[in-house]
This record gives C-alpha cells, structure tokens and sequence, in this order.
C-alpha cells in the first residue's frame, strides 16, 4: 500500500528528528564471513539508526549505505534489526542497544556492567555500600563478585592461592567481611578436606596396586601347578 503524502512527510519528519537527536552510543564492526560488509550502528535519545556498506570489488562504483532508521519504542519489536545486530555485533551489543531504547532515562544504569564494575572499583568501602543502596541496577553491581575481589586485594595487598580456593567455594564478599579467626578455621578446614581426599586416592590406588599383585601371584601359581591326565 502506497503512503500517501501527509504520511511520507511525517515519515521523514520521524527520522530527521531520529537523525538529529543526541547520540548516546555508537559502534562499528565489519561483518562476520563471508561477506565481511562495513556496519555502523548509532543510538540517539529518539531511535537507533542502522547502517550497512555492501564491500564490492569493482571500483568505481560508489557504495551508498543500507539504512534503517527506528523510533526507540518499536526497537524491541524489530526482529530485523535485532537479528542484525546480533549477527554483525554480537549478543552483548544488542541487548545494550535493547537496554539504551528502554523507558528508563537513566542512562547511567544502562552502560554495561563491566564498566559499571569497573567504576566501582575506584570507591571505597563506604561509598560501593552507599552505591549498593541507591537502585536494583547498582546493587547488582555492588554484589558483583570480581568487585569484591579487587576490595580485598585493595586492603590486603596480595592473594595467596588458599583464599583463592576459599572464595570459589564460597564468595570473595563473604571472604572480606569474615573476621581473621573465622578465616583461619575455614583455611584450616579446607587444609583438612585436601588432605583427607589425597589420603583417600592414595588408600584407594595402594588396595589397588595390592589387587593387582594378588592376581599376578593367582596368574602364576596357576601356571606352575601340573595338570592331571585321565
């Protein structure tokens, strides 16, 4: 069905004012093989706008984008634009633009965690606690556990391999709250587990080898013994 021209003006409307929105995120990749075309992609605070560069061998031809232009509130109903997204940019870049095109205006909450983590990082101890109060998004982060990996390192200095253990089985916030007599016992109970299981493989490998030698002993009596003849 053919626009009529009250919608075509309208239409161009919408994505001169997409176009000419601020920019809050913007990424370019070349495609995965075998085409390998150039794509940009760029999020404003009204829509995103999809950009894709055909690579052809010929030259002289000039090469004009593939462009799609979408409001922010039809972004996560564009299986088209997601799919693309996806397949030239990858899952986290997808579900950030996804994020970026949500109702929420905050656009501190939606960077990445990583980066968020990272930020965090450089807080002291007061501050990530204060951070951890403030919304659901920063709490998520406050409780990340690399983050409280880089606090303990940041007030002990270095990490020998036994608490490195401890942390994996339990977490490196448990690790930085637990007092240091309550640390040691957990240290000394995993001392006691360790020995216990290599003591354990080393009863079980030495009734092994024990089996191992009484077959070969069975093997050869029964070998040496005569054989009667009716």
């Amino acid at each position: 069905m053919e626009l009529s021209k009250e919608q075509k003006d309208a239409e161009k409307q919408r994505k001169r004012i997409i176009l000419n929105a601020w920019t809050i995120f913007e990424k370019t990749c070349q495609s995965p093989p075998p085409k390998k075309d150039y794509c940009q992609v760029i999020v404003t605070t009204e829509g995103v706008i999809f950009r894709r560069w055909e690579i052809v061998l010929r030259k002289g031809i000039p090469i004009y984008p593939i462009e799609n232009i979408i409001s922010k509130i039809d972004v996560a109903d564009d299986e088209r634009l997601l799919s693309e997204l996806e397949r030239n940019f990858g899952v986290d870049v997808k579900d950030q633009v996804v994020h970026l095109c949500s109702e929420s205006e905050d656009y501190v909450t939606k960077l990445p965690q990583k980066l968020l983590v990272r930020v965090a990082s450089y807080l002291g101890l007061e501050d990530i606690i204060a951070l951890a109060h403030t919304c659901k998004s920063f709490r998520r982060v406050c409780l990340v556990d690399s983050l409280w990996r880089n606090v303990y390192l940041q007030h002990n200095g270095t990490i020998n391999p036994a608490i490195e253990q401890l942390a994996r089985e339990y977490s490196w916030r448990k690790i930085f709250f637990t007092n240091k007599l309550k640390l040691q016992m957990l240290l000394s109970r995993q001392r006691s587990q360790l020995f216990s299981t290599s003591t354990t493989s080393l009863v079980q490998l030495s009734v092994q080898d024990n089996k191992e030698v009484d077959n070969c002993e069975l093997v050869s009596v029964t070998s040496n013994t005569p054989t009667l003849c009716n």
